[in-house]
């Protein structure tokens, strides 16, 4: 006898694929995504426009200042150094940093222009120069010991001129004290003189006052 084949076989292998098919799509989902990816990374990226270096309208010039003089330290803000146009409607103007610690760096103001209603702020910024983040250069110790060496003997050299200034200074008031006790003295000397005069004229007055008392007594005996 010929045997045939079971009637639910057919079905159970649709439904294994159906079940598998899912996942199948998931993986191939998976795999397409990191293509995608990299097909976007390697796209070209709208780059923004060069700065192109431009004029400043006297108003964008006050506006500029005014917005720093409300964020910067007082004398902090030096001269306009340039000014660059950063696509049709942002404008940087760049001012010298005279702020303690900060050499080369500038004050930089972007500026909206173009608009309707006039320049408006949109950004104040202190941005580095291209050395200002560099070390200082490097040197030697030999070289450093000696402008140490150097510039203390300059100062000890300082401080021996001021001494001999000092003595000077002393000499010059002793010799004015002297001055001032001799005038001192003189004038004393003189009053005393005229003291001890007036003093003998008195003494000779009354001796004869006596005198002329006992030459009256004398003759009334």
């Amino acid at each position: 006898m010929t045997s045939m084949p079971e009637a639910g076989a057919p079905a159970e292998a649709d439904t294994a694929a159906e079940a598998h098919a899912p996942a199948d799509a998931a993986v191939a989902a998976d795999a397409e995504a990191p293509a995608e990816a990299d097909a976007q990374a390697a796209a070209p990226q709208a780059e923004s426009p060069a700065p192109v270096p431009a004029t400043p309208t006297l108003q964008e010039l006050e506006l500029a200042i005014a917005a720093l003089d409300e964020v910067a330290p007082k004398g902090a803000v030096g001269e306009v150094q340039d000014a660059f146009a950063e696509g049709d409607h942002v404008l940087a103007i760049r001012h010298a940093s005279t702020l303690g610690g900060y050499p080369d760096w500038s004050w930089t103001v972007l500026l909206s222009r173009g608009l309707e209603g006039g320049p408006t702020v949109l950004e104040v910024a202190l941005l580095p120069g291209e050395g200002s983040l560099l070390a200082p250069a490097w040197v030697p110790w030999a070289d450093r010991l000696a402008d140490y060496l150097a510039a203390k003997e300059a100062s000890g050299a300082e401080g021996a001129d001021d001494d001999d200034d000092f003595v000077d200074d002393e000499e010059l008031e002793s010799d004015l004290e002297a001055d001032l006790e001799d005038d001192f003295d003189d004038d004393f000397a003189i009053d005393d003189e005229h003291d001890l005069g007036d003093d003998d004229e008195a003494d000779d007055a009354d001796d004869e006052a006596v005198d002329a008392d006992d030459e009256a007594a004398g003759a009334d005996r």
